[in-house]
């Protein structure tokens, strides 16, 4: 299927080991690619953290503030970041809602995982 809609993709809400309170997360795995779609609450801390995928942050509304290794800044609408395999990253929402879309390549297994568990938990209608 080649066609997809964010209306049909479950959205986790819950806090745990790769999502943290105050966020959500919209997510699909296309071939060797990964589509996060995370929204924030005004002035969410996401420690900082690293993984071996490769990072893109686009930022679709409100914005962050983003440490990338030694290198911080405040990104909004139309900008994007880009954090290499291992480095260590964290963001901050600052006063507004935030909606960004990351980009994981290859896809992040610890989420592909949390994913498996929200589809056995999704009645099918």
């Amino acid at each position: 299927m080649p066609f997809f809609s964010w209306n049909r993709i479950p959205k986790d809400v819950k806090e745990g080991n790769t999502l943290p309170a105050g966020m959500s997360r919209q997510a699909i795995t296309l071939g060797d690619v990964m589509l996060a779609l995370h929204e924030a609450f005004p002035k969410l801390k996401c420690n900082a953290h690293r993984h071996s995928s490769a990072q893109i942050t686009y930022m679709l509304k409100g914005k962050l503030r983003m440490r990338i290794g030694t290198e911080e800044q405040v990104i909004g609408p139309g900008e994007f970041a880009y954090v290499p395999p291992n480095m260590e990253h964290s963001i901050e929402s600052l006063d507004e809602y935030v909606l960004a879309l990351d980009i994981f390549s290859p896809p992040r297994t610890d989420i592909e995982s949390r994913l498996k568990e929200i589809e056995t938990q999704t009645p099918m209608c």
